[in-house]
């Protein structure tokens, strides 16, 4: 019988969490995973090259949070997968024994009437045919049966020799899981500590004045980088103009304005900064959606805005989408109203998204151009 140690093990390794989909699916989420792990510990790499600054500090704990997470999901797919296979390790054992247990008795029997015949049994039975006549009758039986036998023993021996090996495999297995286990565990103890040095961080940016006041000076030197960026950014004109639908284009993302658009009062330090987009609120990993067609002019890591993409519209129109947790568009890539271009990050106020909309390089309310909802109203 199977070990019932192994099979508490297998239910404590499971981790909580909503039923599976097949092995197929999670292979496929977890190249996925491990894609774009990749992608964060080459930006992370390429963030701590770059010199030392506030802006680039925030982007670094956040790429470290994420990251984080991104091993933490490695994990449980794996785990998940491997318990999955001790699932149908457990079910091939326990086949394995129930054939064993069947074929037990039948050979045991067999075996004592033979014992009983003595040595050269199967001749002895052909030559107790009553009639010369039935010897070649008696011989195709006495063959047929031994074949039988044989073939009886050898699956026998193979069924234990299959159970040898899948109760090694089932051990195996459930060292791995437990070993899958504990990291898990410490990975979820370095995504705590992670978010807690970017909480520090974000903190002393909100309540210290002299890091909140160099802080805003990086986020103009910022603007001033992006302002050339869209300088020399250059598309064909789209199909049709964007200022077409201006007042009722799609939001990139459904939530709550967290930070609207133009000057803007600290609470704390009574000083003012002027917002050159709207930020808003919503889960992390919420698709980000085009507001319009237009052509991608930069998908990439831009100092002070993270993961951004900018489409270029045409007539010197751009929309902008920054904080992004990961970019599915390339530049110079085609795209249409409401494709997917990422998925929403997490910035300084939190997990959500930063949008502006621009003419000629100069910011304007995206409120102006977005369609009116109750929805996405701002707090003031």
């Amino acid at each position: 019988m199977i070990a019932p140690a192994l099979v508490v093990i297998i239910a404590a390794a499971a981790p909580p969490s909503s039923p599976s989909p097949g092995p197929a699916g999670v292979d496929e989420r977890l190249r996925t995973v491990r894609e774009r792990r990749a992608a964060l510990q080459k930006d992370l790499v390429r963030l701590r090259s770059e010199e030392r600054s506030l802006l680039g500090e925030v982007e670094r704990l956040e790429l470290e949070v994420r990251l984080r997470g991104e091993e933490l999901r490695e994990t449980q797919l794996v785990l998940q997968r491997t318990n999955e296979q001790m699932d149908v390790t457990v079910r091939r054992a326990r086949e394995l024994e129930d054939s064993i247990a069947t074929a037990r008795p039948v050979l045991a029997a067999r075996a004592r009437a033979l014992y009983k015949l003595g040595e050269l049994s199967y001749l002895r039975m052909l030559l107790s045919v009553d009639r010369p006549s039935d010897l070649f009758r008696g011989y195709r039986f006495v063959s047929a049966l031994a074949r039988r036998d044989n073939q009886r023993i050898a699956g026998f021996r193979s069924d234990l020799a299959a159970l040898a090996a899948t109760r090694a495999e089932l051990e195996r297995k459930t060292r791995e899981a437990l070993e899958l286990r504990a990291s898990l565990e410490r990975t979820r103890r370095g995504l705590d500590a992670d978010r807690r040095r970017k909480e520090k961080l974000l903190t002393e940016i909100v309540e210290r004045k002299e890091t909140h006041a160099a802080y805003l000076q990086e986020l103009e030197e910022a603007e001033a980088r992006l302002q050339q960026l869209l300088q020399g950014l250059t598309a064909d004109d789209v199909a049709v103009p964007i200022p077409v639908f201006k007042g009722s284009l799609p939001w990139p993302v459904a939530g709550r304005v967290r930070v609207p658009f133009g000057r803007r009062k600290h609470p704390r330090f009574e000083t003012y900064t002027v917002e050159n987009g709207i930020e808003i609120a919503a889960p992390e990993g919420t698709a980000v959606t085009a507001v319009h067609e237009g052509t991608v002019a930069f998908a990439d890591r831009f100092r002070g805005y993270g993961l951004m993409v900018v489409l270029d519209h045409g007539g010197k129109h751009h929309t902008l989408y920054a904080h992004l947790a990961d970019v599915r568009v390339q530049p110079g890539q085609k795209v249409a109203t409401g494709q997917v271009l990422g998925a929403v990050g997490s910035g300084v106020e939190g997990a959500g998204l930063y949008f502006e909309i621009r003419f000629q390089g100069r910011p304007e309310d995206p409120a102006e151009w977005l369609v009116p909802s109750e929805g996405h109203a701002a707090n003031h």
